[in-house]
């Protein structure tokens, strides 16, 4: 079942992130931010209501809740800055590194899962790296790295924040009242700093308002779900299995991007496909 909503997460966050793209570049990455942020909070809010549980934690425990909340507005921060300005499959696979991060922090913690889950989370992330990897055909278009640094520091930034979830924040408050507790931040954070602004940020396209609410709304039920998905899994297998499963969601991306957006994958795209699934194979042994 681990392997099961490992994927399941794998693919919401990869619809997340195109309905993100689609909005960033529209409206911007503080506006794309705040209101995902804004939803992601009221379905969590939902969640809580429809689950009520008691709320408890030392002060210790709550410093690490803090700290997991501002990496968890760091790599949203950087990763939304990257999908708008970035070429998508350059960043998308580099934000998807944060599962390399949260491997090794894991494995210092201590966690040991089983040599060939180890071998098919590495070829898992190999995988993602190939996949996405942008087609060198002369009449493609010179990607830029533009993004790349905030696609870096958001794979840093959500490693850390993962691995201090799972280890520390989780067993001993559960995973609602701390996802509530990370949506407020991020959507507070990033009102203050949406209301601070001087000036418009340009974007690309101004869409209608019920474009704009469609695009919000997809990109926060799909974040919410992806959670949920991947809680569930990491309560049936190990954190590094998992969060490598997760990181699949920039090939998800790239099929998107291939189905809607009429774009070819190349050769070594589809190499990293079978890749992945093989990977796949060795971690559901």
């Amino acid at each position: 079942m681990g392997v099961l909503f490992g994927v399941a997460a794998a693919v919401c966050w990869g619809l997340g992130d195109y309905f993100i793209t689609l909005l960033t570049r529209r409206v911007g990455t503080a506006a794309a931010l705040l209101s995902v942020q804004v939803l992601s909070l009221a379905a969590w809010l939902a969640v809580l209501a429809a689950a009520p549980v008691s709320l408890g934690g030392t002060p210790g425990l709550w410093w690490l809740l803090a700290a997991t909340a501002v990496c968890h507005v760091l790599g949203l921060a950087f990763v939304y800055r990257a999908f708008e300005v970035g070429t998508l499959s350059i960043v998308s696979p580099l934000s998807a590194g944060f599962a390399v991060v949260t491997a090794i922090l894991a494995l210092g913690a201590g966690e040991r899962p089983p040599a060939i889950a180890l071998i098919g989370a590495c070829l898992l992330v190999g995988g993602v790296f190939l996949a996405t990897r942008s087609p060198s055909t002369p009449d493609a278009p010179r990607p830029t790295l533009a993004g790349v640094p905030e696609a870096l520091l958001s794979a840093l930034a959500f490693g850390t924040m993962f691995w201090l979830f799972y280890f520390h924040v989780q067993p001993k408050l559960g995973y609602a009242w701390p996802l509530v507790f990370l949506k407020t931040v991020a959507a507070g954070s990033t009102l203050l700093v949406f209301l601070r602004r001087r000036r418009p940020i340009a974007a690309p396209k101004r869409p209608t308002l019920g474009r704009f609410a469609i695009l919000a709304v997809a990109a926060a039920g799909a974040d919410t779900l992806a959670w949920l998905a991947y809680i569930g899994g990491s309560t049936a297998a190990y954190a590094t299995v998992v969060t490598a499963l997760a990181s699949l969601f920039s090939v998800v991306t790239v099929l998107l991007a291939w189905v809607f957006l009429r774009e070819r994958l190349a050769k070594h795209q589809w190499a990293g496909v079978a890749v992945i699934l093989g990977g796949i194979l060795l971690v559901s042994l």
